[in-house]
């Protein structure tokens, strides 16, 4: 989730990119060195460096804050699924491929029956099959496995519900079998909106270095209006006022405050499973009270 401090990180880099819009190794947009970072100036490295007309800028969270709103929004889908498994049917056989990674599910649903295997750390699509191979066996004898490749035999269905005592006086068939395969999400939500003041400060040996300065970063402040965010959400800038200082001036200190207010969200993040595998148990009865199972369809 978004906080104070990463808003801080966003606007140093904002200030960063402005100063030197070539990068850090090429010379800077007045030509001059600067030093750009979150936090407060160490007064000995803030001497030598003006000394050296190295001007500093500084972002600093202020303690001005207000809660905006604190209604939870819904859910929001952040990053899909990415599944790096496959499951190949081809006949009585399945064929574990792709590459392993976790978390992932794997599942098979043999003629209405689901069998589930969270993916391991250290996993092979030999040993993935080796696990689907003897959870199907529990109920289908001789299902076995070689490599990455899990046979199912001819034979009945051993669940008890309606749809397979259509089978129960039929001749071996072949196994229905679906594979699946579910990776996990990112979503999240709101749990409420900030307002923070932050302050930057440019602190210069000259007052028309500080001046100069001061007017590129305000400039681009106002151009950039919204910071993205390392939660892929963004905050909202709005200028507050200005405060020079020349008070400082024997000490060869020039200093400008721009002060915004930055509007951003704390989020909440959770991970979502894929379903791989559903299950439905119908009932019926005289009455809601004096009901009877009738079926499990597992889908």
């Amino acid at each position: 989730m978004a906080d104070y401090t990463q808003v801080r990180d966003a606007l140093v880099g904002a200030l960063a990119g402005t100063l030197y819009p070539g990068g850090t190794a090429q010379p800077s947009i007045t030509g001059r060195p600067f030093v750009v970072y979150g936090g407060w100036p160490n007064p000995a490295d803030l001497d030598v460096d003006l000394a050296a007309r190295k001007t500093h800028v500084n972002v600093w969270p202020t303690n001005t804050e207000k809660v905006i709103d604190t209604t939870q929004s819904d859910w929001a889908t952040m990053a899909d699924p990415a599944n790096t498994l496959t499951l190949t049917v081809a006949g009585q056989t399945v064929t574990v491929g792709g590459t392993v990674s976790t978390p992932q599910n794997v599942a098979l649903v043999v003629d209405g029956r689901g069998y589930v295997y969270a993916v391991q750390p250290g996993g092979t699509l030999t040993s993935i099959a080796t696990v689907l191979a003897t959870l199907v066996a529990v109920d289908f004898p001789g299902t076995s496995s070689s490599g990455a490749v899990v046979t199912v035999p001819k034979g009945l269905t051993l669940s008890l519900d309606f749809l397979n005592r259509i089978y129960q006086n039929a001749d071996p068939h072949d196994a229905v079998i679906s594979p699946r395969v579910g990776g996990f999400g990112t979503s999240q939500r709101e749990v409420r909106r900030v307002q923070r003041t932050f302050q930057i400060s440019v602190w210069a040996g000259r007052p028309d270095d500080r001046d100069q300065v001061n007017m590129l970063l305000d400039g681009a402040m106002n151009a950039l209006g919204r910071l993205n965010l390392p939660d892929q959400t963004y905050g909202s800038l709005r200028y507050i006022g200005s405060r020079p200082s020349d008070g400082a001036q024997k000490e060869h200190l020039y200093r400008c405050d721009l002060l915004y207010a930055v509007e951003f969200s704390a989020t909440e993040t959770r991970s979502d499973a894929q379903i791989v595998i559903t299950t439905t148990n119908v009932s019926a009865g005289p009455s809601l009270d004096a009901q009877f199972p009738i079926a499990t369809i597992v889908e």
